[in-house]
This record gives C-alpha cells, structure tokens and sequence, in this order.
C-alpha cells in the first residue's frame, strides 16, 4: 500500500521503514504504516494462523479513507482464512465498510453503547448500521448540508 516495508537493521539492533533507497527510523514513520507493517510482518514470518486473534484499536488513526478501505480489505481477506479481529473505531469509513464486508462476505457483529453506556451486539449483515452516536452525527452532517438548500 504504501511502496516501501518495515525491516529490522541487525547491524543497528533498530527497526526501520525502508522505500525504495530511503530509510526512516520507525519512531518517524506513521502509524498507520506501522499498524499495516505489523500484520505484514507477522504474516511474512508465518505467526498467524486460523485461531489467531488480533485486535485493532482505531485503524482509522493516521490513515488516508482509501487506506482504511484497504486495509479492511485486508482485514477481510485474513478473516475469510479464520483469523478473528476485534477493531474498536469511532469512523464512518470504518463501520460502512465493515457493512459492506458483512454483506459480501461473513457476518460481522458490532458492539455499541446506548446513552446510557449499556452495551448492545447487533448484525451488520442483518441489523444494517448500529444506532450509535458515529452514525447518527454522520446522518446528521449529512443532513445539515442540504438543510440550507
């Protein structure tokens, strides 16, 4: 996705992100590089397998919205092998895509809080988009657009 890899310089004992010629130290990389870089690195050494679990906390965080597609992409691809993903996430990009995946390819279960801070599980694939704050403040930017047309 982004041209260039995470490796580790024995030689430095550091790790690094290489692109073409050019080396960055890993604490001036992004995090979304790094977050990518992980599961690169791990599938490259063959860590994961079918009862792997991995959990995400804001994939959204420093990445493009074509990045975070991508990259749940990737998530969907792993998953379809039976790897298990928790992703926590408070983004529009990341919820609908999530749907999208559920509908094309395995369920996928979201938990959400209400006003309250009581948590409820619903379908993607059958409930449609949670009822939750990340939701209804994107209905309603939507709906202000065109409020004043």
């Amino acid at each position: 996705m982004f041209q260039g890899r995470i490796e580790y310089d024995q030689t430095n004992a550091k790790w690094l992100y290489r692109k073409g010629n050019a080396k960055f130290s890993i604490h001036n990389t992004a995090e979304g590089i790094k977050k990518i870089a992980i599961l690169d690195i791990l599938l490259g050494n063959r860590f994961l397998t079918p009862d792997s679990v991995i959990f995400i906390d804001e994939p959204e965080s420093a990445l493009h919205p074509t990045a975070i597609v991508q990259l749940l992409d990737i998530v969907q691809a792993l998953a379809d092998k039976g790897i298990q993903f928790f992703i926590a996430t408070h983004s529009y990009y990341v919820i609908k895509k999530l749907a999208i995946i559920a509908n094309k390819s395995a369920d996928v279960n979201c938990f959400s809080p209400d006003n309250e801070g009581v948590w409820s599980v619903s379908s993607l694939r059958n409930d449609g988009l949670p009822d939750n704050e990340i939701i209804n403040e994107s209905v309603r930017l939507f709906e202000q657009e065109f409020q004043g047309v």
